[in-house]
């Protein structure tokens, strides 16, 4: 749909952008649920629903200026959120966010100009018919604004830093306004494809290289995050149903996350978790894992039909050391407690429980799936248990996560993008 004519604003409203539009109403309603009970200031639920109507307005804009717009506009009510405790800490990783992302943006904005320079408009069809480095600027902007690969590199700090209510928004809705237009480039182009379902690869093992080495379970978290991203793009067909089941998922980790004793998950495994707040998060683990009868397990079943022989083979290696990495999420001890003294559990509840339906209406399953995926389970605690264990006690270098760092890392992967375009 256009407003005004072609020049004007392009609307569109079709099954892949329903999934994220679907996906960002359940969020929001869970972490106003969940916050409901913090007594939060007005402000906040103002914030939230300004960035819901934002993150909508991303997922139907079908051309690139437009798209800017309102990408800019959900960056500033997510500064907002991050920074709405207002310590040094929320301060500097809210400025932290906004300028990482507006480097992105700048990225994002030279690219769309050289589009319309070339096609006289900004459709997304424009997009792949433009110069090479115009494609290669728009993709990384979209990169950094999804969490994908080494422009992703912002995340683990950010969601260690955020409260966990921002952490479920920015990990289960707002890396999708990122996502979604890479998905659109993708089914306009099959040579733009290779190229991001590459990127994809690359940020599905990285993001799982990171996580092996994390003890602090919201970094774990976030680190997954920068794994998973890359499962939505590397089967554009099914990625809006994997990007579904994960945000889902990764909102409820993140809001359970923030009702536990500690973060530490070596002292968390000492220690135990209350059992309303250790089954949902259980529940979400699964779901990520591909547990059989979760909606996630589906996701990884619709994902895995469409690659081929040997991109599957690659999906079942991260398969693997995703269930590795969540293992001790899912074998953590839980403790009894009274379900009515804890009313945290409500909302991550609800989420696992559209996991759950999601997940066993979406059948019938071949036997040979459901099997599968008990192996990769099996096979990534085997994992975590003579391998990942040992990780725990090394400590990656903290220099990597630096300002000056992360953006050099999106630098480097513009220029590997631009040499990836180029080549014949």
């Amino acid at each position: 749909m256009h407003l005004v004519d072609s020049f004007g604003v392009s609307l569109v409203l079709d099954q892949t952008a329903a999934w994220f539009i679907l996906l960002n109403a359940i969020v929001s309603i869970a972490v106003a649920w969940h916050e409901r009970y913090k007594g939060r200031h007005h402000y906040f639920f103002i914030l939230l629903a300004l960035l819901h109507g934002c993150v909508n307005a991303c997922f139907v804009s079908n051309d690139l200026f437009n798209l800017y717009v309102v990408i800019e506009l959900t960056t500033i009510c997510a500064f907002l959120l991050i920074g709405q405790g207002m310590s040094t800490r929320h301060l500097w990783n809210a400025l932290r966010y906004i300028f990482l992302s507006n480097v992105g943006m700048l990225f994002y904005l030279l690219g769309v100009l050289l589009v319309y320079e070339s096609a006289g408009d900004f459709s997304f069809a424009s997009a792949v018919e433009a110069p090479p480095t115009a494609r290669a600027m728009i993709v990384t902007g979209l990169l950094v604004k999804g969490g994908v690969f080494l422009p992703g590199l912002w995340l683990p700090q950010a969601h260690a830093e955020a409260d966990a209510a921002v952490s479920a928004l920015l990990s289960g809705v707002v890396v999708n306004i990122g996502l979604l237009p890479l998905i659109r480039l993708e089914a306009c182009s099959p040579d733009v494809e290779t190229v991001i379902r590459v990127v994809g690869f690359g940020g599905i093992f990285t993001g799982l290289a990171l996580a092996f080495f994390q003890r602090d379970i919201k970094r774990l978290l976030a680190c997954s995050t920068i794994s998973q991203v890359g499962f939505v793009l590397i089967a554009p067909a099914a990625g809006p149903v994997y990007a579904f089941a994960h945000g889902i998922a990764k909102a409820s980790l993140f809001l359970c996350a923030g009702r536990l004793p500690d973060r530490d998950l070596q002292q968390l495994k000492e220690k135990g978790v209350d059992r309303p707040i250790a089954l949902p998060m259980v529940l979400a683990a699964l779901s990520i894992a591909g547990c059989p009868l979760l909606f996630g397990f589906f996701a990884k079943y619709s994902v895995g039909a469409i690659l081929s022989e040997r991109a599957y083979g690659l999906v079942l290696l991260a398969s693997v050391g995703t269930a590795a990495i969540l293992t001790p999420i899912i074998l953590i001890p839980q403790k009894s407690a009274s379900w009515r003294k804890s009313p945290w559990w409500q909302a991550p509840t609800l989420l696992g429980v559209v996991l759950l339906v999601c997940g066993f209406f979406s059948g019938p399953y071949h036997l040979s799936a459901l099997l599968k995926s008990v192996g990769v389970l099996a096979a990534g605690m085997l994992l975590h248990k003579t391998l990942l264990q040992r990780l725990f006690a090394f400590t990656l270098p903290g220099g990597w996560e630096k300002l000056e760092h992360v953006v050099g890392m999106t630098c480097v992967a513009l220029i590997l993008l631009i040499a990836a375009v180029y080549l014949p």
